[in-house]
């Protein structure tokens, strides 16, 4: 859900918002995984916001984010803002499903921060990179030579790349995704309809086996 409300003392100018949104983007620069943990490298939220905040203020913009509105079907909604100096501001939700433990609280705070995170990463249309260092710079040449079973099955369907995002996307399970090497663009079509083969409750019985074998 989105919407735009320019400011009523100047309706001849209704898109400040969003000129102002396209001319910070060409300044936001990519954060670094600079954190390890589930058993794959991050970027912290503090460091997105680091990188985020600064820029958007050059151009009149700012970012609220909450929580919004009760738990339902065992999900968390979070509203993210990012508004004008001069009044229009733009709405979007995001929604992510709550772990079931012990500690309730514990569990709603990791939740949140993560949906802060992957949201701003989505908004501002970031990604994160490995650090610079030695051992990236050797992996690099690897990152562009496909596998075997690339070179038989090649990917040649783009739908099925979409459908794929589309879906890591709406269950919220990218880490899994990050942390598996399941990259859909890098994929053989056989191993994408696979995934797309497997139901929502499989999935998420696949991502909880991950997550307790990284605890």
């Amino acid at each position: 859900m989105n919407e735009t409300k320019p400011n009523q003392d100047t309706p001849q100018v209704p898109n400040l918002l969003f000129s102002s949104l396209l001319q910070a983007q060409t300044h936001l620069a990519n954060p670094k995984k600079d954190t390890k943990g589930y058993g794959y490298k991050y970027a912290q939220l503090d460091q997105i916001i680091e990188i985020v905040k600064p820029v958007l203020a050059q151009y009149g913009l700012g970012i609220i984010q909450s929580p919004h509105g009760p738990i339902v079907d065992g999900c968390l909604t979070l509203k993210t803002i990012i508004f004008h100096e001069s009044g229009e501001h733009l709405i979007e939700q995001f929604a992510i499903p709550l772990k079931e433990g012990t500690n309730v609280t514990q569990d709603y705070g990791s939740a949140l921060t993560y949906a802060r995170r992957y949201h701003l990463l989505s908004l501002f249309n970031l990604a994160a990179e490995d650090d610079d260092g030695a051992g990236s710079k050797q992996k690099a040449p690897q990152k562009n030579k496909p596998s075997s079973d690339a070179k038989k099955n090649p990917v040649r369907d783009p739908k099925l790349v979409d459908a794929a995002d589309e879906r890591l996307a709406d269950l919220q399970i990218n880490d899994w995704a990050e942390a598996n090497k399941f990259i859909p663009h890098r994929t053989t079509e056989a191993g994408l309809k696979k995934f797309l083969a497997l139901t929502d409750d499989e999935l998420f019985a696949k991502v909880e086996e991950w997550r307790k074998a990284a605890a």
